[in-house]
């Protein structure tokens, strides 16, 4: 709680009184949107519409007092990171008064007052948002006087919000509670629902039973003119034709009661967001006001830190991104103010999202689209040409993974290599130059030669004597640094080598390896009747170049024991080699 006591003795009392005077100041002057009220001899923070304060309490309650003989009946959704609630059970009104959870109770409701316990420690963790809401029977909320919605804990006020100038409506949102930075704060929203409690219901997702009566048929009247629809207009200040010195906000659906005097933007004399003189004027333009220079500093302080808490949430888009802007219009804050705040912003996101994409070592292609959906989205929100490098540099690093995901899932290059005579079903998948580390008792010993992986083995050749390692006795592959650590069953299996760009030698290495052994499935076409050439060696060789059936050695034919047209594969284990009469003889038959 943010409070002074003040004495009222004289002496020592009064002076402590003008040290509370100039607390209360500096207050006003420090705190964008939050004011100071003296209650019962004490200072208690007021919150100004769309101001926000840290709650540090494990639990409040939140106190609706008002005058008058109306009755308030007070609400509460649990909102998850969507916006809308998880079920109806996180609708908390007078038919359901207490959450499951036990995190949100409604308090008994007395003549003036009404409120809510909020246990925010026991507030599930899907739980992202908690809006604090309020409907009148009969009437609206201008028929509700002196509103004030108060934050206490244990029963001492932290702070306070005065619904100032309400709508006419039936219901409204008065605060929110949200989670910031593992803490939780409280947000004066003081927005009006024109369509009564139904509607503010329903857009937050709860299902609204309609049991009303059907309507009464009744007799149609003269068709009259309709009303001029309501203009379609962006969120902002604009002149009303009711008062021409004065502008009013337009919410984007309807005009609030918010309203400031009117004032030349472009007077050098005059500042256009305040009205007030400005400084002496400076050569090249006109100076800025020292009014608004500290009190704009403080909005962009609290701006930055909204502005990053809905890019690592929701990224650039969406209607929390939306009212970032809609906010510097109502503060009347240049968008060009905004957007060189969002500069680093949005490298700073930009490099987060490559980090948290390789934090598997992995990229998958919907990564790389959603990286290259936010750098779009991020350029047409802050000029960020004074990062191109950087995020070009990004980008590479994002599609460098991407291939080496490919190449790891068994989407393995192949290599022609015409001097290199390899068995006639093995496809050469990598061939570099690369040095051979062995450790001795001596110490390390290095040997230059090539690095040759295949579809069946791996090799090593060298000056001396070379090595040869099926892929079955392999464990694993990995690179470190500019070499390539190969573990296997066997001693002289293996070791070290040094190529030059291990990190893509090993890629293709590993997804080699898990091919072999089955973890994956390489890439392939379709099964046909066609056999490759590698495929009829091999079956050449196996059945010693004569028929299957009676050993002739004359008009061979290749030939599917279980044929190709009744689902038989185009394999070595489904093929054999029978002379034309044999071939005759079997026919279609399995």
């Amino acid at each position: 709680m943010v409070s002074v006591r003040l004495g009222s003795v004289s002496g020592r009392g009064r002076n402590w009184a003008r040290v509370g005077s100039r607390i209360q100041s500096s207050w006003r002057r420090a705190w964008l949107g939050i004011d100071c009220a003296r209650r019962n001899g004490v200072w208690v923070v007021e919150l100004a519409r769309g101001a926000n304060a840290l709650v540090v309490a494990s639990a409040v309650s939140l106190v609706l007092e008002w005058d008058g003989d109306r009755e308030v009946d007070p609400h509460a959704l649990l909102l998850a990171t969507t916006g809308k609630i998880r079920s109806d059970d996180d609708f908390v009104f007078f038919n359901a008064p207490r959450h499951p959870s036990g995190a949100v109770v409604l308090e008994q409701i007395t003549a003036g007052r009404a409120g809510l316990s909020v246990h925010l420690s026991e507030i599930e963790p899907e739980v992202d948002r908690v809006v604090i809401a309020g409907s009148v029977a009969a009437g609206s909320f201008q028929d509700v006087p002196a509103l004030v919605v108060s934050v206490l804990d244990a029963g001492r006020r932290l702070f306070d919000y005065r619904v100032s100038s309400p709508e006419s409506v039936q219901a409204m949102v008065f605060g929110e509670f949200y989670r910031r930075d593992g803490g939780w704060k409280f947000r004066a929203v003081g927005q009006g629902w024109s369509s009564g409690l139904r509607g503010l219901a329903e857009e937050f997702g709860v299902a609204v039973d309609d049991d009303q009566p059907p309507p009464i048929p009744a007799v149609t009247p003269p068709a009259a003119v309709a009303p001029a629809p309501a203009p379609v207009m962006a969120p902002g200040w604009y002149v009303t034709p009711q008062n021409a010195g004065q502008v009013q906000w337009w919410n984007g659906a309807a005009w609030t009661e918010d309203r400031r005097p009117r004032h030349p933007p472009h007077d050098r004399a005059t500042c256009g967001r305040c009205g007030r003189p400005r400084a002496v004027r400076r050569m090249g333009g006109a100076p800025p006001c020292q009014w608004c220079l500290r009190e704009v500093h403080q909005l962009m302080e609290t701006w930055r830190g909204q502005a990053w808490q809905v890019l690592t949430a929701d990224g650039p888009r969406g209607p929390r991104w939306d009212e970032l802007w809609v906010m510097l219009r109502f503060h009347m804050v240049s968008e060009d103010t905004g957007r060189e705040a969002l500069r680093p912003l949005a490298v700073a996101h930009l490099e987060r999202m490559v980090a948290f994409a390789f934090a598997d070592n992995q990229i998958d292609q919907q990564e790389l689209d959603d990286f290259d959906r936010t750098v779009s989205e991020l350029r047409a929100a802050a000029d960020l040409s004074a990062a191109g490098s950087l995020i070009h540099g990004l980008r590479q690093r994002m599609l460098r993974g991407r291939s080496l995901t490919q190449v790891r899932a068994g989407d393995l290059p192949r290599v022609s290599r015409p001097d290199l005579h390899l068995e006639a079903d093995e496809l050469l998948h990598v061939d570099v130059d690369a040095v051979q580390i062995r450790y001795l008792a001596s110490g390390p010993k290095q040997s230059s030669g090539r690095l040759i992986g295949s579809s069946r083995k791996l090799r090593f050749i060298g000056a001396g004597a070379g090595s040869e390692l099926a892929w079955a006795k392999i464990v694993s592959v990995r690179h470190e640094y500019d070499t390539v650590v190969i573990d296997a069953t066997t001693a002289r299996g293996g070791g070290s080598y040094r190529v030059r760009d291990a990190e893509y030698v090993a890629a293709v290495l590993e997804g080699t390896l898990r091919v072999a052994k089955r973890l994956v499935l390489a890439p392939g076409q379709r099964d046909s009747r066609s056999i490759p050439q590698d495929m009829k060696a091999q079956v050449w060789q196996r059945d010693a170049g004569k028929c299957a059936e009676c050993g002739a050695q004359e008009y061979l034919e290749f030939d599917h024991v279980i044929p190709w047209s009744r689902g038989g594969a185009t394999s070595v284990d489904n093929l054999q080699i029978l002379c034309r009469g044999c071939n005759l003889a079997k026919g279609a038959r399995i």
